[in-house]
C-alpha cells in the first residue's frame, strides 16, 4: 500500500537531477550557484531553462547581464557543488573563496567553469515567474565539451565521466556505468 501526502515538508520526490553550476558576469560582479532545477526546452532554437529563487545573487546578476552559463561537473567535484549551493554570493565571493578556475566564453561575456565536462553559453530569451522561483530561458549560443566526455552521437560517455547528481537535502549520487544500455523499441 502507498501512503498519500497532501502536505510535504520538502518537495523533492522528483530527484535525482544533474547538478549544474549556473552563473553570470554583470560588470565586475561574477557569481555562480548550484542548480538542480534545469531542463532543455527546445531543439530549434536550442533553449535551456534554469529556475532561480529571486533572493539569490545569481538571479540579480543574470537579470542584469541578460546572459548566463550552465556548467556540468563530474562527481569528483561534489564538495564544490555543495559550497556553491549553500554559501551565498551576498556574503562571500564564491569564485575566490573556493578557488574556482574560470575561462572566457566564446560568444558571451560571462565566464565558464574550467572543470566543467560540458558548458553552455546562453543569451537570456525570457524570464517568467513560477511560485518562489523565476524561470530564466536562455538560447544556447555555444556548447563547450571535453573531447572524452561524449561519444560520436553526443551521448555522455559514462566510462569517462561520472555526472554529479543531486538527491535533495544535501545528498548526492552518480551513475553506475555498468548499467549503460542502448535500448530500441520493438
Amino acid at each position: 500500500m502507498k501512503s498519500v501526502k497532501t502536505q510535504f515538508k520538502r518537495f523533492q520526490y522528483f530527484y535525482p537531477y544533474t547538478v549544474a553550476l549556473v552563473g553570470a558576469r554583470a560588470g565586475k560582479r561574477v557569481n555562480f550557484m548550484s542548480c538542480a532545477w534545469h531542463t532543455a526546452l527546445s531543439f530549434e532554437p536550442p533553449l535551456f531553462g534554469i529556475l532561480v529563487a529571486r533572493k539569490r545573487l545569481t538571479h540579480e546578476v543574470i537579470s542584469e547581464a541578460r546572459e548566463f552559463t550552465v556548467n556540468f561537473l563530474s562527481f569528483d567535484r561534489i564538495k564544490l557543488s555543495a559550497q556553491m549551493g549553500r554559501k551565498s554570493g551576498h556574503e562571500v565571493d564564491k569564485v575566490k573563496e573556493f578557488g574556482v578556475k574560470l575561462r572566457p566564453a566564446r560568444v558571451i561575456k560571462s565566464p565558464l567553469i574550467e572543470e566543467a565536462y560540458v558548458a553552455f553559453e546562453c543569451r537570456l530569451a525570457e524570464v517568467r515567474p513560477f511560485g518562489d522561483h523565476d524561470l530564466f530561458v536562455g538560447e544556447v549560443l555555444a556548447v563547450h565539451e571535453d573531447a572524452h566526455a561524449f561519444n560520436s552521437d553526443d551521448i555522455l560517455n559514462p566510462m569517462k565521466v561520472r555526472p554529479l547528481l543531486y538527491l535533495g537535502s544535501d545528498f548526492y549520487i552518480t551513475i553506475d556505468p555498468d548499467t549503460f544500455k542502448h535500448v530500441l523499441p520493438d
